[in-house]
């Protein structure tokens, strides 16, 4: 680096004297070449400051010249450690090194992950009050005179900090970097002992959000765990007397604009004398340096602020699609010569609303985000490291993601500088898990929001700061409290716009409550202001994947994998059960989907943050565990490709009228299908083009095209109708729709599944004698060989029934056949069934390789074939039946939902068999029966499909049930 503020001329007739110079000088000054070269001790190795010294000593005339680059001394790595359960530590003098300490500690990480404490519900260790941190420094000689700063990246949750035996400063807070002036006890050109002292006193979270009391401020980072440590990087700084301080940038995206507001601090006790601040931003094109510049004049211990512009007019936007970054150059001179110099990357990009239209560069945005909840099953704590943020958010951004809401918490500054690469937009939150944790620390949350923005306000990835999570007045007792709740939240959102203006503010995560820049709601959304659906997806979770059990080598143990881990290894159902968790998978992304591709049609919706990004531990708060993930939690994806995720996750996205419950057809028939597109995009779709394809098993049944496509920006267009049928042939099949939309510029696509059913294929006679209790025209209509209402005159061979009477029972037990479309109504209570599984419930369903469902299109699951016979049915407990009973169509589901403490798991069957004394019983529960219409044909097909089977011989049940059993399927 060179220092601007020094005479860089080089003489060839001054070589030698150049060269001897610095040992010259060392002996003039009684220093040792390693002192007067300013070297930096990172860790054991020596590190010469070059950069500061080589211009100095090569001209003459700069010996004497400042030093602009501040130098720092990484502090990250290995240090002494003592927990102080007592709090005896500080009267015991444990910050001076004559005090043994029994062992040492990595930081940056907390203490729980590196084996500090005894075991605790989740957690394999867990300490919490005061532990000691220490090491010695050496500070090197050339910092005389100058500021010297403690910088610490986050510690939890607060921290006393003590050099050479002296206590210099308090840090209390969790959310942000922070740095404490520790100069005056700093002893430079020699070993200086760094202490601090740190505390996680407080409770861990247990019990359901509204049982929970606000001990102490609680946010998602302290959530799972209370951890405990310094978990961010650590360093000592040092800067002239005279340096800029803060930094505020914001753009003017018309004008091309960057304007800059500089912080300057002067503890210099002479003067006044004058000052110069230049700042330097490069072109994105032409490569030029555009400048602006402020004279300032400075008085003894004086700080001033500055505000100046520079105008970039080949400049580039920064943008999820495009997040191109500056770097700024702010170089400080005082009295003539440079005294400091900073770097600040920033974009240029301008975030407005218009109604209830979020704007970014003035196109509309649409929001398509992730919910994160800080779940680190390792670490514990966020990991200080923004090569690990860069790995993933190019794995989110794979999957279509342009944002992210963190749940009651700020990221690291490492995600904001991964963030900023990447174009990913930050919801970021105040530590305010619940409504009950503001009022208590106002005091705390104060100084947390002060912080959070003058940390990361010139980031442009952050697009906004929520108040906390879930404000929810009717859990404040008084109407004293709710006027003093909502007081508070006036008077921190004024205090947020006076900080940062520029930044969308939200009131709450959650709530509509006044005032706020935008919402984020579940229903009810407001004209006025952009909303966008808070905690997306309805909380579908897929099955616990057993298998990650060894995987969890850290801080949290995995209770809840060993549970479901013994009831599948009891249940018989190791072989089966990753199937069923695959399954449970496949149908959470079905979920995706629906719910993405519905709430893309609200016009009054500018966006999501799905929930979550990756599954969330059991034995916390939140009760069992939420396998509600994209990706498990291990960031691994779920069963889902980039390409999958990248359709729906899409600026323009491609939708069909057709339902989830519209998604099947006669061969026969013909459909029509309207299209439609949410357009996101870089601007208004003009004369686009229009492709889609039928396709069955890779081939092509039929496909066409059009063009002049147009779609404006920001809204729902329907561009096109198009026909599906007659299809030929005499087999049922699946059916993949796809359509494109080229724009010229970009492709998009998007493809659904539609199942077609021929009515020539259905059974028209059988050899055995059918009869039937069941009322129904449709079916004495479509198979008029069924007796219908049969006496009890024994000529049958089998029977279809809605409920079996003891007469029934006696014609099974000798030797008859009955299928029953089992009547919910006349059995014991049983679960509900839906097709998408209860909100934080998860299902997952298995269809084997069997005789019954051979001829029914199917790929060993449930698919949208089967929506509407499931939804509205219910699930029959299997529970307590034989083990080795294998459903035709089965379910393993969790009994329990929302916040429940133990989600066990149950095994179900939609059809099963069984054997009983010499008959064969084969049961139903899905909605056959209720939809036996021809405007489902899915319901006639199957009844199709188990009516063959159960006249077929290869009807041979290989389970048989007892009377114990029998008795539970009577009418009572």
């Amino acid at each position: 680096m060179t220092n601007e503020g020094c005479d860089l001329q080089i003489r060839s007739s001054v070589q030698f004297v150049i060269f001897h110079l610095p040992f010259v000088i060392g002996h003039l000054l009684n220093l040792s070449l390693i002192q007067l070269l300013g070297i930096e001790m990172v860790g054991t190795i020596k590190k010469p400051k070059w950069g500061i010294v080589l211009p100095c000593i090569l001209s003459l005339s700069a010996v004497m010249c400042l030093a602009a680059e501040r130098s720092r001394i990484d502090l990250n790595g290995t240090w002494q450690f003592r927990v102080d359960p007592q709090n005896e530590g500080e009267a015991g003098r444990w910050h001076s090194r004559e005090v043994p300490f029994p062992r040492s500690i990595e930081v940056p990480g907390c203490w729980q992950a590196q084996g500090v404490g005894e075991p605790s519900g989740i957690l394999r260790h867990h300490y919490a009050g005061t532990a000691w941190y220490r090491r010695a420094v050496a500070i090197p000689a050339s910092w005389q005179g100058k500021v010297i700063v403690l910088r610490a990246g986050g510690v939890l949750r607060r921290a006393s900090v003590f050099v050479n035996g002296a206590r210099v400063g308090e840090h209390d807070g969790f959310s942000t970097p922070f740095e404490i002036d520790i100069g005056q006890a700093v002893r430079p050109g020699t070993d200086n002992v760094i202490a601090l002292s740190v505390s996680n006193a407080g409770p861990s979270i247990t019990e359901s959000p509204d049982k929970q009391t606000p001990d102490v401020p609680t946010g998602t980072l302290t959530y799972i765990g209370n951890w405990g440590g310094i978990y961010g990087r650590v360093e000592i700084e040092a800067k002239e007397r005279t340096w800029v301080d803060k930094l505020y940038i914001t753009s003017q995206v018309a004008r091309k604009a960057v304007r800059f507001k500089i912080a300057v601090r002067n503890k210099e006790t002479g003067g006044p004398y004058p000052a110069r601040l230049r700042v330097s931003v490069a072109g994105a094109e032409s490569g030029k340096s555009y400048e602006g510049a402020a004279d300032l004049l400075l008085q003894p211990g004086e700080d001033k602020t500055a505000e100046l512009e520079v105008v970039v007019p080949d400049a580039r936007l920064w943008s999820p699609d495009t997040p191109f970054l500056y770097t700024a150059k702010i170089s400080l001179a005082c009295k003539g010569q440079e005294c400091d110099r900073v770097e600040e990357r920033f974009g240029i990009r301008e975030i407005t609303t218009r109604g209830n239209v979020l704007l970014l560069n003035g196109n509309p945005l649409y929001l398509r985000g992730y919910g994160d909840d800080d779940i680190e099953v390792l670490a514990g704590v966020p990991p200080a490291s923004t090569e690990v943020y860069r790995k993933r958010l190019q794995l989110v951004k794979s999957f279509g993601f342009n944002g992210v809401r963190f749940h009651s918490m700020t990221p690291v500054r490492e995600f904001f500088e991964a963030a900023d690469e990447a174009g990913l937009l930050i919801m970021a939150e105040l530590p305010v898990a619940y409504t009950q944790y503001l009022l208590p620390h106002k005091d705390f949350l104060r100084n947390e929001l002060t912080r959070i923005l003058l940390a990361h306000r010139n980031h442009p990835s952050f697009l906004s700061l929520a108040l906390g999570n879930e404000f929810n007045l009717s859990w404040l007792k008084t109407d004293e409290q709710k006027k003093d709740f909502l007081a508070t939240v006036a008077e921190f959102y004024g205090l947020a716009k006076k900080l940062d203006p520029a930044r969308l503010i939200l009131s709450n995560d959650g709530y509509l409550m006044r005032p706020t820049d935008m919402a984020s709601l579940f229903r009810d959304f407001p004209k006025d202001v952009p909303t966008v659906r808070h905690e997306f997806g309805s909380y579908y979770c897929s099955l616990p994947d057993i298998s990650l059990r060894d995987r969890f080598t850290g801080v949290i143990v995995p209770t809840w994998l060993e549970a479901k881990k013994q009831w599948v290894e009891g249940g018989g159902l190791a072989a089966a059960y990753p199937v069923y968790v695959r399954n449970s998978q496949r149908l959470q992304q079905l979920g995706r989907k629906y719910q993405i591709e519905r709430a893309r049609r609200n016009p009054d919706v500018t966006g999501y943050h799905y929930w979550l990004i990756v599954d969330y531990p059991g034995g916390t708060g939140e009760g069992d565990s939420w396998e509600e993930g994209w990706f498990d939690y291990f960031w691994q994806p779920k069963g889902i490709s980039p390409e999958e995720g990248k359709e729906v996750n899409s600026p323009v996205l491609l939708m069909v009228g057709a339902g989830v419950h519209d998604r099947t057809l006669w061969s026969e028939a013909s459909k029509r299908i309207d299209v439609s597109v949410s357009n996101y995009g870089e601007g208004e779709i003009r004369n686009a083009r229009l492709r889609w394809k039928l396709t069955s098993q890779g081939a092509v049944l039929s496909q066409s095209d059009a063009g002049g496509i147009n779609a404006p920006p920001g809204k729902v267009t329907r561009i096109s109708s198009i026909g599906i049928g007659p299809l030929r042939g005499d087999e049922p099949r699946k059916l993949e729709l796809v359509i494109e939309l080229d724009s010229g510029k970009r492709t998009f696509a998007n493809r659904w599944s539609f199942w077609a059913f021929p009515k020539a294929g259905l059974l028209r006679s059988s050899g055995l004698r059918v009869a039937s209790t069941v009322k129904s025209a449709a079916l004495s209509r479509i198979y008029p060989f069924v007796q219908q209402d049969p006496r009890n005159d024994g000529r049958k061979d089998l029977l279809i029934a809605s409920a079996l009477d003891a007469e029934g029972a006696q014609f099974l037990r000798g030797g008859g056949r009955v299928l029953l479309l089992a009547d919910r109504s006349q059995f014991e209570r049983q679960g509900d069934a839906t097709f998408f599984p209860a909100s934080g419930g998860a299902l997952g369903t298995l269809i084997p390789d069997h005789p019954a469902l051979r001829r029914f299109p199917q790929e060993g699951f449930c698919d949208l074939q089967f929506f509407n016979l499931l939804e509205g049915a219910y699930s029959f407990s299997l529970d307590d039946w034989p083990k080795n009973l294998t459903p035709l169509v089965g379910a393993i589901r969790t009994t329990t939902a929302f916040l429940s403490k133990a989600k066990n798991l149950s095994r179900a069957g939609y059809v099963f068999e069984s054997k009983v004394g010499e008959g064969k019983l084969l049961i139903t529960t899905l909605r056959l029966r209720e939809n036996f219409d021809e405007a489902y044909p899915e319901a006639i097909y199957l009844f199709d499909c188990l009516l063959r089977y159960a006249l077929s011989g290869d009807f041979t049940p290989q389970v048989e049930i007892g009377d114990d059993l029998l008795k539970r399927l009577l009418v009572q």
